[in-house]
């Protein structure tokens, strides 16, 4: 039976650094321990320093669970979120929606007869918890509740929730060891090979200029190569322009490619298909180039500018540059 008064955060790290998606569900977490007088506790698994923690501290966290590992593992990483819950018996395990929080959310969830609540843009606490899901790409948004005592891993929307900082001075560490979660892995990775443009790490960007079908071509793109970089934001494209070797699949923006929340997100030549929008919603600040103005992207655009992308983004840039001056 889960304990009603434990909510954790599971915090994912790149190069020590917790990234901006376990960061904002972990600023969820901490208002939601505020308003129901919930201990909020932050898993950290793998490899952490003193920065890691007063990252989490910025945001929150006054008390830490820190378990190291080598090296990522579904198995062993789920293996070690299984033995937390049996120890800890918290009323929720909350995870940003990357590849990996997906992973052994659904793994620990599957090992405890439990199911994992994916999807999730909001959570409340009432007779119990309460769950808002996003269903066909964001366009139908649905309330639920869980029926059950068990731990609920719940997984949330890139976007869904806000990072705000709420510092602690000190946070409570614990030290974990579960040395028998490595044991008899079914696959052990090696090494990881990846393309260069996995550096370009479009969760993380704060501003995002994406090339769609009508921009795309080479002198197109050479302009919103130019304005991302006056911007100094980074590029994300719809799945035509990656299909069609333009631009990396991983920079796909959209529900099968990359889930975004920039603080600006400028869509040339974007009609806004509903499967790249779904991507796009949790944007501050949507600015959409289409000369098509019955384009649908135009429906969740703060700014839309209906003309060539060809003739607009040379404009759109000079006045930038005097903006800048």
């Amino acid at each position: 039976m889960a304990n009603s008064n434990i909510l954790m955060t599971y915090v994912q790290c790149n190069e020590l650094t917790p990234i901006n998606a376990s960061l904002e569900v972990l600023s969820k977490a901490v208002e939601l321990g505020k308003e129901n007088g919930l201990e909020v506790v932050v898993l950290l698994i793998g490899k952490f320093d003193e920065t890691t923690e007063k990252t989490c501290r910025d945001y929150g966290a006054a008390k830490i669970i820190e378990i190291e590992q080598e090296t990522y593992n579904i198995q062993s990483y789920g293996e070690i979120l299984v033995q937390l819950t049996e120890k800890y018996a918290p009323m929720a395990i909350l995870s940003g929606a990357t590849p990996e929080g997906k992973e052994i959310m659904a793994y620990a969830s599957s090992k405890l007869d439990t199911a994992a609540i994916t999807n999730v843009s909001e959570i409340r606490l009432q007779d119990g918890l309460e769950f808002t899901i996003t269903l066909y790409g964001g366009a139908v948004l649905r309330d639920i509740v869980v029926n059950s005592e068990k731990t609920k891993f719940v997984v949330f929307n890139s976007g869904a929730c806000k990072k705000l900082l709420a510092p602690v001075e000190t946070a409570e560490i614990v030290k974990e060891n579960f040395a028998d979660a490595a044991k008899d892995l079914r696959t052990i990775i090696k090494e990881s090979v990846t393309e260069i443009a996995e550096s370009v790490n479009l969760e993380e960007a704060e501003i995002i200029v994406a090339c769609g079908r009508g921009m795309a071509t080479e002198e197109g793109m050479k302009l919103v190569k130019d304005l991302a970089e006056l911007l100094g934001g980074v590029i994300g494209a719809t799945r035509p322009v990656t299909e069609s070797g333009l631009v990396a699949r991983t920079q796909q923006v959209g529900q099968s490619g990359k889930i975004v929340s920039p603080k600006l997100y400028i869509g040339c030549g974007v009609s806004g298909a509903v499967q790249h929008v779904s991507g796009i919603l949790g944007s501050d600040y949507i600015v959409a180039i289409n000369k098509d103005e019955d384009a649908p992207i135009f429906d969740v655009a703060d700014i839309g500018i209906v003309g060539d992308g060809m003739s607009i983004l040379p404009m759109l840039m000079e006045e930038i540059k005097k903006a800048k001056a």
